[in-house]
């Protein structure tokens, strides 16, 4: 399981807990949809300004079809029928990874 978490979250615990709290989350989505042969995991875990930027809160959705970039979030591809779980890509405000190929990209301001 692959959650980029930004530099700020710099204690151990914090890191850990945030894991936790995204495993469990996304292990809930992947319960919910076991009777689908494959589906897509839109995620995204924001850090809460109104809270000094301490508190996160993670949004993970499940999706019949592959959903388009979106910054600020990550796609995992789910195939049930092999039994895997792929990150296909992450995008943050500055640049979009795409994981199997192992490439970032620049992402230009709009």
């Amino acid at each position: 399981m692959t959650l980029i978490i930004p530099k700020n979250v710099a204690d151990q615990q914090e890191k850990e807990g945030l894991l936790n709290h995204f495993n469990q989350e996304m292990e809930k989505v992947i319960n919910k949809n076991k009777d689908k042969d494959k589906f897509w995991i839109l995620g995204k875990v924001k850090f809460l300004p109104e809270h000094g930027g301490e508190v996160a809160r993670t949004f993970l959705d499940s999706c019949d079809e592959k959903p388009p970039i979106v910054k600020g979030s990550f796609v995992y591809e789910v195939d049930n029928r092999k039994g895997s779980k792929e990150l296909l890509w992450t995008c943050d405000n500055e640049s979009l990874r795409i994981v199997p190929t192992k490439k970032t990209v620049q992402v230009s301001p709009t």
